[in-house]
């Protein structure tokens, strides 16, 4: 039996850039574990993989993770979204994660469909063959057992998709608002779909995300300790988190957060063996301030163009 970490990036080199990064991060912590991608090319930010998966008939948006479920490399895989930091050895993740379930994650699971339906008769009959409650969980790790069930999930998937862009009820209206939250800026989100094909497939989330297992990052009220250096990441969120394993920041704070840039730098100065003094220099939070009013200068002159 195979087992392996994987990521997806389509389209846009920053997604490339990503992946390297969330590749780098990992490879600190966790030396001996394979790490591939799925992607539609490879390039350079591919080379450091340890296998490169390519998909055929890519979408180039955030409904290319449903090809994990389709294209995963090994026998067992832990999934990690490239806006992601790693902070630990993530080998604990298969005994908690790799168990009767196909598909499952950390998380809760009895999440409504009213939290994404207003109508949740309408959408229980329409998508859920009557059920009511969903499991949700931070989309942004995942694991998945490759074979029969992780394929008629993907086509479970296409299917809802297809459903749920064709249905008027979950159109864009004139004012081009929705019914429900499906959607962002106008694209159909891959959460809860994921939530509903795994309501479908009797897959449940294996525990409750205790101990900041995977934190997102818009959640956190205040970072208490971030180094790379230290392998350590103590967060408030709704409550303390210590020992947190996976920084979440999403695709657009990745690109904007001076946070992220300078988790880059320290983590590629690392890679290239500069002086502790220089790494340390630069997990500081006078670094971090400098690296926030560049970013927020970038794109405040990004967004005047």
């Amino acid at each position: 039996m195979t087992r392996g970490f994987i990521t997806v990036a389509t389209g846009s080199d920053s997604y490339y850039i990503q992946a390297r990064n969330l590749l780098h991060s990992f490879k600190l912590f966790n030396q001996e574990s394979p790490f591939a991608i799925i992607c539609d090319r490879k390039n350079k930010y591919t080379e450091e993989f340890d296998d490169v998966v390519i998909i055929d008939n890519p979408k180039f948006d955030y409904l290319d993770k449903f090809r994990i479920l389709k294209d995963c490399p090994y026998d067992e895989n832990i999934f990690i979204e490239t806006d992601c930091l790693v902070y630990h050895n993530l080998e604990h993740f298969w005994g908690l994660l790799s168990r009767e379930y196909d598909l499952t994650s950390f998380g809760w699971n009895d999440s409504k469909l009213s939290r994404w339906f207003p109508d949740e008769e309408y959408a229980s009959e329409k998508f859920l063959k009557g059920q009511k409650t969903i499991p949700t969980f931070n989309p942004g790790y995942l694991f998945i057992r490759k074979g029969k069930n992780a394929q008629k999930m993907f086509s479970d998937a296409m299917k809802i998709i297809d459903l749920v862009e064709n249905d008027k009820y979950c159109s864009y209206q004139e004012d081009g608002s929705l019914d429900g939250t499906l959607y962002v800026n106008r694209k159909l989100r891959d959460d809860p779909i994921f939530f509903m094909i795994m309501a479908l497939n009797n897959c449940l989330c294996t525990e409750r995300p205790k101990a900041g297992k995977c934190i997102f990052l818009p959640s956190v009220k205040k970072i208490k300790k971030i180094s790379f250096s230290e392998g350590r990441l103590e967060l408030i969120s709704d409550r303390e988190y210590n020992e947190c394993n996976i920084l979440h920041f999403s695709s657009r704070r990745a690109r904007e957060e001076g946070l992220y840039l300078q988790q880059v730098l320290v983590l590629n100065m690392i890679i290239n063996r500069k002086s502790k003094f220089l790494v340390k220099l630069f997990e500081s939070k006078v670094v971090l301030f400098i690296c926030n009013i560049y970013m927020k200068l970038k794109t405040f002159l990004k967004r005047k163009r």
